[in-house]
């Protein structure tokens, strides 16, 4: 499964840039930030036969800290 193509087209400071003009900043520091969640939603219409923690655990392996995404709850 190849995610890197993911911040290649959809820049941080694009989804970024998304995310302002729709108002959906986080108030608050989160364990899913609002950019890694439209990045986890592209990877999930890219990889529809996957599980959603199997692309998770892809999006997420190399970010420092990921392993605290383990532990959020399947209701999220």
């Amino acid at each position: 499964m190849r995610i890197g193509i993911l911040t290649k087209v959809f820049t941080a400071e694009l989804v970024d840039a998304a995310i302002a003009k729709h108002g959906r900043a986080e108030r608050c520091r989160r364990l899913l930030s609002a950019r890694l969640v439209v990045y986890f939603v592209l990877a999930l219409c890219l990889f529809a036969r996957e599980s959603y923690e199997d692309v998770l655990r892809v999006l997420t392996s190399g970010i420092p800290g990921s392993r605290a995404l383990a532990r959020v709850n399947r209701s999220s």
